[in-house]
């Protein structure tokens, strides 16, 4: 009994967090939900941003990115759980830096449109409670790609 009412307690909790997240989805909708991932070019001194993102099925080829400009997709994570985008990235220094941008765990219970804006410093992800982009993130570490 005691099992059966924790489980009870965990799936409403579940339920809550996808719904608070997802707007008015439900938990139950995981592979069923489209999220929207939105990358903003927020370099300093009016620089173009080269942005190359892909997943392991999808590659979303090479943007070019004027000052404060942005491109966006959309697609349905998988229901494993395992769905994950990164994007390298590079402007006039041409030194490619890169991030995981999308990465299941992290960011389907807080996001159903994930807003991003790329600084020289790192990516920064938009906090909705505070309507900010203040929750920003280092490079991932020791990328040598080069963008095509």
């Amino acid at each position: 009994m005691q099992n059966c009412l924790f489980v009870a307690l965990l799936l409403l909790a579940l339920a809550t967090s996808f719904t608070e997240a997802h707007g008015s989805q439900h938990w139950w909708d995981i592979g069923l939900l489209k999220t929207r991932v939105e990358v903003r070019n927020g370099l300093e001194g009016g620089q173009e941003l080269r942005v190359h993102c892909k997943s392991g099925d999808d590659d979303l080829h090479l943007r070019v990115l004027k000052p404060h400009n942005f491109f966006s997709w959309s697609f349905h994570p998988n229901l494993w759980g395992s769905t994950q985008f990164y994007c390298a990235m590079d402007w006039g220094e041409r030194r490619v830096h890169w991030f995981d941008i999308y990465i299941w765990k992290r960011d389907y219970p807080r996001c159903g449109n994930c807003l991003w804006i790329v600084k020289q410093s790192g990516p920064c992800f938009y906090d909705m409670g505070n309507r900010d982009y203040d929750f920003c993130y280092p490079w991932n570490p020791g990328s040598l790609m080069k963008l095509d």
